[in-house]
This record gives C-alpha cells, sequence and structure tokens, in this order.
C-alpha cells in the first residue's frame, strides 16, 4: 500500500491532486491511503509519524512555513520519503533539490494531469525498485543483490564489475558483456553513459559535459555517443521544469 500526504494551503488543489492520484491508483490498481493537510506546521505535528509516509506532495508557497522549510525538517528525520513540490513557481528548483525533491510539478499548467501520471510512474518504478532482489552468479559464487543497491557496473578485461552500496562500496564481477547486463538493469533506472560503464541514475549527483558525479563522489566519463541521452535522463528522473 502506498501511503501519501499531500500538504497545501489551498482546499482546491489539495482535492485535485487527490483525485488524480486515487485515479491514478485504481487504474494500476495500487491500495493507497491519502492524508491532507492545510500546512506544514500540520504536517509536522504528527512528528514521527510523518515516517509513515512514501510520497509527500508539498506546497511550496504556504504562510507560516514555507515547503522548502517542511522538507528540510522532514529530511531531518527520512532521506526515504519522495518529496513532490507542487508550486505555481519555478523559481525555488535550486532549493528544492538541495532537500531531495524528485520532482516539480506547476500549479495552472495545462498538462499537470500527465505531469502527474508521469511523476507517479517514476515513483512506483522506484518503490518497486527498492523491493526488486535479483541473483547474479558472480566469480566467487551466487549472491541476491537489491537492484537498488547496485550504485554503477563497468566493463573491464571482458568482465563486467558491479559495484554495490553495502556499508560502503564492494566489488563483485563475472565474465559478460555489459551490453547483457544493460538489457537486464534498464528497466530499474540504469542508463548507458559510456562503452564501458552503466550507471544506477537515482546515485546521479550531477550532469556536466563529458561527466556524471555520483552521490558518494565518483565521478565518470560520458562518451559523446551517450551525452545527450545521459543529461535528458538526467532531466527527466529529477522532473525539471
Amino acid at each position: 500500500m502506498f501511503h501519501i500526504a499531500i500538504c497545501d494551503d489551498e482546499e482546491y488543489f489539495r482535492i485535485q491532486e487527490k483525485k488524480l492520484i486515487e485515479e491514478y491508483m485504481k487504474n494500476c490498481e495500487y491500495a493507497c491511503r491519502i492524508d491532507l493537510y492545510a500546512s506544514g506546521k500540520e504536517l509536522l505535528s504528527v512528528a514521527d509519524a510523518v515516517l509513515q509516509y512514501d510520497i509527500i506532495f508539498l506546497d511550496i508557497t504556504m504562510e507560516e512555513m514555507d515547503g522548502i522549510e517542511v522538507a528540510g525538517m522532514i529530511r531531518g528525520m527520512s532521506y526515504d520519503i519522495y518529496i513532490v513540490f507542487v508550486t505555481a513557481y519555478i523559481t525555488y528548483s535550486l532549493e528544492g533539490y538541495k532537500v531531495g525533491a524528485v520532482r516539480y510539478l506547476l500549479k495552472g499548467y495545462a498538462g499537470f494531469e500527465n505531469a502527474m501520471r508521469e511523476c507517479l510512474d517514476a515513483i512506483a518504478a522506484r518503490i518497486k525498485c527498492k523491493e526488486t532482489v535479483c541473483e547474479f552468479d558472480f566469480q566467487n559464487g551466487k549472491k541476491s543483490i537489491p537492484v537498488d543497491s547496485i550504485l554503477y557496473v563497468e566493463s573491464r578485461l571482458h568482465k563486467v564489475i558491479f559495484f554495490i552500496m553495502e556499508g560502503g562500496v564492494k566489488e563483485y564481477s563475472r565474465y559478460d558483456r555489459l551490453d547483457a547486463v544493460e538489457l537486464e538493469l534498464k528497466q530499474y533506472g540504469f542508463c548507458r553513459v559510456h562503452q564501458s560503464f552503466l550507471v544506477n541514475m537515482k546515485y546521479a549527483g550531477g550532469v556536466e559535459r563529458y561527466r556524471i558525479s555520483l552521490k558518494n563522489g565518483t565521478e565518470i566519463s560520458i562518451s559523446k555517443k551517450y551525452y545527450k541521452d545521459v543529461e535528458m535522463e538526467y532531466i527527466r528522473q529529477r522532473g525539471k521544469i
């Protein structure tokens, strides 16, 4: 079941978002519970119960406490909650990404309904990815790995090396082609950035000209062949307006 909170000081938008989310969940046959809050102060008043939510839709321009401040306090409790800003303005993008917002939805925009569906598609896929465990046959034996823990995969000397987040970065290798691994992992948000590298875009911290930086500090070259696709995927996953 998806546990979702909508926090907006305008009742019209609370109801609109709730209706769209309910329609999406019904069409996808997902169970959900949606709680409505009229202010950031009201949302935060539930204290640790905030941790029950998978997704929180936050208005930015609210009285008393704006959405950026609320998101910052939520991040002080958890980095696992998906925060989506619903706003009439696009000038808060930088501040939003500092608190780990996964999407911006623009109020009053003609494509708002489609943007909401795309947003929920992306989050549902990520949640599915977190729950997905795949078995890989490495040189030192079979190992079951949560797909979401794979940082990136490198092809080197006829082997593919998986870099796994396990209380630090650990390496597991096997003889295989990166093309085959890409086919297996692409559905989970992995992107080919170079002939020799496949990256889990969840961990992408930034994309600059021909280089992608990961959140653990690793930097990987992006080949010219893949640059535009990587840039578009990075933007798409973060829902930049």
